[in-house]
């Protein structure tokens, strides 16, 4: 039994409209990735030239500390933020 023209209709629409989601959401997750890097990037520039500076004015004991100690606090906000927006 052959399928009636409405049913292949439909058929063709779902799937035309399938790829192009599929189509999107590879080119959103493709600017999503090179963002992803980029900002990578940047926050190892970051760091390496904060280190170097406060590594320069209070030495290079100290300059690792301030620096961990920084990310881990930037890190516990995130995840405050992130628990309090779960609720």
């Amino acid at each position: 039994m052959d399928a009636s023209p409405l049913l292949q209709s439909a058929i063709a629409i779902g799937s035309a409209l399938a790829m192009n989601a599929a189509r999107r959401a590879a080119i959103a997750l493709a600017g999503y990735l090179a963002a992803g890097l980029f900002l990578v990037a940047s926050l190892a520039f970051l760091t390496l030239s904060a280190y170097r500076a406060i590594a320069y004015a209070i030495g290079d004991v100290y300059a690792p500390l301030l620096l961990g100690t920084a990310y881990l606090v930037a890190s516990l906000i995130t995840l405050l933020v992130l628990s309090f927006r779960r609720r």
